[in-house]
């Protein structure tokens, strides 16, 4: 079964799914389409997508959590 990460905005709950990390951009793309989310194989490879965020700044808006499908 595969991973996708959910996204949650702290201050406005929006809600969406990572789409694409662009680590030297510093920020992610999301999408509103589980369809389009980045799968990752396993909930550990899922933690490392959420670590890289995290230290380009992104969880200081956001809160991640993970999803199967």
């Amino acid at each position: 079964m595969s991973m996708i990460i959910k996204w949650t905005n702290k201050y406005s709950n929006e809600q969406g799914y990572v789409r694409v990390i662009k680590k030297s951009l510093g920020h992610f793309e999301n999408t509103q389409d589980k369809k389009l989310a980045r799968k990752f194989r396993t909930e550990k490879d899922a933690q490392r997508a959420v670590t890289i965020l995290e230290e380009i700044g992104e969880s200081q808006n956001n809160n991640f959590s993970f999803e199967e499908i």
